[in-house]
């Protein structure tokens, strides 16, 4: 039945409506999870044991020719009490998304520009386990910067900074977060966190993105006697693709900075550098996106005071997006829905339709 989650305030339908393959079942009361920020939803899910590929079926009032935040969460939870491993791939229509390799809890997002009034959100089975899934999101875009008319972009780091991860969970969904991403808690190397209880004004600024005001709250910076921020880390990319990011950073000054003081710094990007750039009292400011192409998967950065700088920098938040291949659609729209509902007629478990 349809619930609303209190932990994340998500209100989830069942998946009956979206699709008519697969088995409804439950993981082992020894694996139930109580992860607050993934909700109940993942302690349930549908096995499709039957057929190569399944699909939901999904329709969005808003239609063709618009962007859609899309999010499948897995959980195995030795439902069949086999423990073993499952690995299968995930599309969205005829384009490759994700390969699932589900050892734990686990999820995929995507921003996807749908071309067709219909999203097909499919399992296929490649010989290596049954597909399933616990749970799916769908969200229109709207307005946002997070965009791509050529293609698809490919969450790979939603950065809280200064954050306080439990012992649980180092991840956290936030009620008021209109994108309903994921965060992850956490610092940088030689950082330390500090933090605001003030109000921080998100509306009617230079705030595109429209960051939580709590993850805005706090921030990191240097260690005594440093004047620079850093971050290398090897990304998830899709394969045979040669990778491209989109990197954003969001900065708001959470310090009463004395008279006559300044904070000011820079952005080196993979070798590229941006800035100076200063920041007004609680006044959120987003820089980026950035585009860069990297050969080796490598993307780092670092945050660097100018020399006239009297403080070290500072940086609340960072989200990086890969670039996806362009999406493959069908020749028209009718004739995709036609083989597509002949071939795959399925969809399964708890749904999010916004």
């Amino acid at each position: 039945e349809d619930y609303l989650d209190r932990n994340t305030g998500i209100t989830y339908k069942t998946d009956k409506d979206f699709i008519s393959t697969g088995k409804n079942t439950v993981v082992a009361p020894a694996y139930y999870l109580t992860i607050p920020y993934f909700g109940n939803m993942v302690n349930s899910l549908r096995t499709f044991p039957e057929g190569k590929r399944n699909c939901y079926t999904l329709k969005p009032r808003q239609g063709k020719n618009q962007n859609y935040y899309v999010r499948a969460f897995f959980y195995y939870g030795n439902y069949d009490s086999k423990n073993q491993a499952q690995k299968f791939d995930l599309y969205i229509g005829v384009n490759y998304w994700e390969t699932v390799d589900v050892r734990q809890q686990t999820y995929y997002s995507i921003i996807h520009y749908s071309v067709t009034d219909t999203i097909y959100v499919c399992l296929v089975n490649t010989g290596s386990g049954v597909p399933f899934i616990n749970g799916l999101d769908l969200r229109f875009m709207n307005d946002s910067p997070y965009r791509s008319m050529n293609g698809s972009l490919l969450p790979r780091v939603h950065a809280d900074l200064g954050g306080n991860p439990t012992q649980s969970s180092s991840t956290i969904r936030y009620t008021d977060d209109v994108y309903d991403r994921i965060w992850w808690l956490g610092n940088l190397n030689d950082a330390v966190s500090i933090s605001t209880e003030t109000n921080i004004d998100i509306q009617g600024s230079d705030h595109p993105c429209r960051l939580p005001v709590e993850v805005l709250r706090t921030a990191v910076q240097p260690r005594n006697g440093l004047n620079s921020l850093s971050f290398n880390h090897t990304l998830l990319h899709i394969e045979n693709f040669t990778p491209e990011f989109l990197v954003y950073f969001h900065f708001a000054e959470i310090e009463q900075i004395a008279p006559g003081k300044l904070r000011e710094f820079t952005i080196t990007l993979n070798g590229l550098k941006y800035g100076p750039f200063t920041l007004e009292y609680l006044k959120p400011l987003t820089k980026g996106p950035y585009k860069l192409q990297v050969q080796e998967d490598q993307v780092g950065f670092s945050i660097d005071a100018t020399l006239r700088s009297d403080l070290p920098p500072i940086l609340n938040a960072f989200e990086i997006f890969e670039l996806g291949p362009l999406p493959d659609s069908p020749t028209n729209q009718a004739d995709g829905m036609f083989s597509i509902s002949i071939l795959l007629n399925a969809i399964g478990f708890g749904a999010r339709m916004l």
